[in-house]
């Protein structure tokens, strides 16, 4: 069974880059057929060759003049676009031909929010689930992450994509290689109970710690058996681990034989 993945995250946080070292790595390593698709109109530069690549049908810079709108209202407008070019979406490859790959790599627009919170996200991953079983890798940037709100925030971000989704969500820390503070990054995905006793100590980030054990009650609820996988999708490190995750939660999702 081919294995999909959608990633998704921030803006920032890496997406494209991870997608890309990846993709080479399971090329590298494990010789195996892969499909990517690119799903953000408004990228310029992509570091990848996408199998199918959604500036075929429209650019984030075409809607903006075309409609008269800033770059937010044409992201929000792009999550129209998509329902309304489905069926051509899906008559393409990789889709068309699922069974020429092993693994179909989903690269998502960098404004997440106009995208998995809206209801093209729904109808596009219905239209996945036909094909076959997938995840979602959710990114998130380590470099980003200097206080225990900053955790929480992007952390939650990941919560309420699984919540919106009904799929499984993985979460992956991305640029390990420029964070400053990886132990607090690591500890939201592994032990979020152990930041009831932090949060004590941050008496400065006012409301935080006063929500961080409700907010840390649902990460456990939430957070299923996924240890925290490291990555620097620049040095390409960390995507064994990744792969491994991958495998690991799609396996649990059904049967791979």
């Amino acid at each position: 069974m081919v294995i999909i993945t959608t990633f998704v995250g921030p803006a920032g946080s890496g997406k494209t880059s991870l997608v890309n070292s990846y993709a080479n790595w399971l090329r590298k390593e494990l010789f195996l057929r892969i499909g990517l698709v690119n799903l953000d109109p408004g990228v310029e530069y992509l570091p990848y060759k996408p199998v199918l690549d959604i500036r075929e049908f429209f650019t984030l810079k075409e809607i903006m003049e075309k409609y008269r709108l800033g770059p937010n209202g044409a992201f929000l407008k792009v999550s129209e676009m998509i329902i309304d070019y489905l069926d051509e979406i899906f008559s393409r490859k990789p889709f068309s031909s699922i069974g020429d790959y092993d693994l179909i790599l989903i690269d998502t627009p960098g404004q997440m929010e106009a995208f998995i919170f809206r209801p093209s996200s729904t109808l596009f991953f219905r239209e996945l689930e036909k094909l076959s079983k997938h995840i979602i890798v959710f990114v998130i940037d380590a470099s980003a992450i200097q206080t225990i709100s900053d955790a929480v925030t992007l952390w939650f971000l990941g919560v309420l994509t699984q919540a919106k989704t009904g799929l499984t969500v993985v979460p992956v820390i991305n640029k390990i290689d420029i964070a400053s503070n990886i132990d607090l990054a690591k500890l939201i995905v592994e032990r979020p109970e152990e930041l009831f006793n932090l949060a004590k100590n941050y008496s400065s980030e006012g409301l935080i710690s006063e929500v961080v054990p409700e907010l840390v009650s649902i990460a456990l609820k939430t957070k299923g058996a996924y240890r925290p996988v490291m990555v620097s999708a620049e040095r390409g490190e960390g995507m064994e681990g990744l792969h491994f995750l991958i495998h690991e939660a799609f396996c649990s999702c059904g049967d791979l034989t």
